[in-house]
């Protein structure tokens, strides 16, 4: 089985991200679960060295200035978390040399925009007037509550192939930023209504790096098309190391 770092800030939270991983087959043994606490004695170097794939989970928002913008005081911002911001940039930075394979939800997708030169909307109602994507934060939703439909745009990109097989779908939604500016080296998979980027991929073709904004963990147990995401991700990380067992035993 692959080995699959999955970075996250809270302890309660990270379970639903870690059980579609282990239906899939991952044991204890293939997890490596990071967190500032947990790394800080831990050469992040040597974790992604032995990984197959790296799983970027959703939690609090990316300080502004990582972005070249201020913070705005009208925003509905998170306390920063620079340990974890700065956590996630390494293991980021490690996974591109590699090329690993990279599943980023919510704000795993918002920080791997950011990565690459993006930026984003600090909050979504104050600078849009779009409603409806925090409805979990602002409501109480339950955590499966589907938010809006989401759609894949026409693009020749296998994530977007795939996303098209099922046409229009509903997510659940519990964020209050969203992609602004998209970074060069990204495209847009799939959108919501309004427009906002819901999903997104890599431009290359040497590298599985694919994001959502919702969150399919809660939503994988009766629903295909969330499932997959899963799936694709575990084949792309046994393909990852297969390929590194190879080149290593030549």
């Amino acid at each position: 089985m692959p080995k699959i770092v999955v970075s996250f800030l809270e302890e309660a939270k990270v379970g639903a991200y870690v059980a579609p991983l282990a239906a899939g087959g991952l044991g204890p043994g293939d997890l490596f679960l990071a967190s500032p606490a947990r790394t800080a004695e831990v050469d992040l170097v040597e974790v992604i060295a032995e990984a197959d794939g790296l799983l970027l989970s959703g939690g609090d928002d990316l300080q502004p200035c990582l972005y070249r913008q201020a913070r705005r005081r009208d925003a509905r911002l998170d306390p920063p978390s620079a340990e974890r911001d700065q956590m996630e940039w390494d293991l980021l930075a490690f996974a591109a040399a590699r090329r690993l394979p990279v599943l980023g939800i919510c704000r795993g997708l918002q920080l791997l925009d950011v990565f690459f030169g993006g930026t984003l909307y600090q909050d979504i109602e104050i600078q849009t007037g779009f409603r409806g994507h925090d409805c979990f934060l602002r409501d109480g939703f339950a955590l499966d509550h589907f938010a809006h439909d989401v759609e894949a745009v026409e693009v020749d990109h296998p994530f977007a192939e795939r996303l098209r097989r099922h046409g229009r779908f509903r997510v659940n939604s519990r964020h209050h930023q969203a992609v602004q500016e998209l970074a060069e080296e990204l495209i847009p998979i799939a959108v919501s209504p309004d427009g906002l980027i819901e999903a997104l991929a890599h431009a290359g073709t040497d590298w599985w790096l694919r994001a959502v904004e919702w969150h399919p963990e809660n939503l994988t147990a009766d629903h295909p098309v969330h499932l997959e995401l899963y799936a694709d991700f575990l084949e792309a990380a046994d393909r990852f190391a297969a390929s590194h067992a190879t080149k290593v035993n030549r």
